[in-house]
């Protein structure tokens, strides 16, 4: 119910509205609505230990299990003095997914990776995504991990959408999860540069943890990597000039074209499939050379 006020309405009871949430919710279901189809792009792989209330990533992602265990096998000795028992069974290639070490426990998670689409191609990024602009020192330099918590709240409408599309993408490829693994956890998003080619957008950079990072490295790619290594002419040299000062500037530019070519900042969905022993470790289906 609502009441109006000089022809505004307001909600009668606003004591349990988040309304941070509430933003945030209706940015991801305009984007479903403006880039409706969801296109996985891989699956990624962390480890996390448990701690009261949930799990706390410890690590940065990897492609490959493997290459997860490893990274793991790196914390454990930096922070935890694993004996070297347990390090080499992490990096032996042995599929070891969950492991105690002096009395902390510590888990390999699966991140499923998507991109939406649309009419002009890949989502950029929301507004309501985590953006610092360049410069402001407030703010932290890296994004902290993922934290995934025990307790986590119904999933919204968004956030069901998407574990259906997941689901449906996972039949089709034959690659789907346990039934165990059905409740889905987003995480914080990552992004990338997208160039268009051939009728296509393609990836061709690195993940970043926001997009002024993603930003900030288009930059230099236009700065420093076409001079170097594509030689353009002095007119197209000056275009690629002008627009990585346009990339790098605090307008939080998501696209530009430049010498006839076109970029764009490409924002990655990331989810985690939650059950009763804690997050997704990595399916049998997944690619993990030994």
């Amino acid at each position: 119910m609502t009441e109006g006020d000089g022809g505004r309405l307001f909600p009668q009871d606003l004591a349990g509205v988040d309304p941070v949430a509430a933003v945030t919710l209706a940015d991801a279901c305009r984007s479903i609505a403006a880039y409706p189809e969801l296109v996985a792009v891989g699956a990624l792989f962390t480890a996390a230990e448990r701690v009261d209330g949930g799990w706390q990533v410890v690590c940065p992602c990897d492609p490959l299990p493997q290459g997860a265990r490893e990274l793991l096998a790196d914390h454990l000795e930096d922070t935890v003095g694993a004996q070297p028992s347990v390090t080499r069974r992490l990096r032996s290639g042995e599929p070891l997914d969950d492991v105690t070490v002096a009395g902390r426990r510590f888990r390999l998670v699966r991140i499923e990776q998507l991109v939406r689409t649309g009419p002009d191609g890949p989502e950029p990024p929301r507004p309501t995504d985590f953006d610092p602009r360049p410069g402001d020192h407030r703010m932290p330099r890296h994004r902290p991990y993922d934290r995934i918590g025990d307790g986590m709240p119904a999933p919204d409408v968004a956030t069901s959408e998407l574990l259906c599309q997941i689901l449906d993408a996972a039949a089709r490829a034959g690659n789907e999860p346990s039934c165990a693994y059905l409740t889905p956890v987003q995480l914080a998003p990552a992004f990338t540069v997208a160039e268009r080619s051939d009728g296509r957008w393609r990836p061709v950079g690195r993940l970043h943890d926001t997009p002024q990072r993603a930003r900030d490295s288009l930059a230099t790619y236009f700065r420093h990597v076409v001079p170097a290594v594509e030689h353009p002419g002095e007119a197209e040299l000056a275009e690629y000039a002008d627009a990585a000062t346009l990339m790098a500037d605090s307008t939080r530019r998501n696209g530009i074209a430049v010498a006839g070519r076109r970029f764009r900042i490409v924002r990655l969905e990331r989810l985690t499939l939650m059950g009763p022993e804690g997050p997704e470790t990595p399916r049998p289906s997944d690619a993990d050379p030994r």
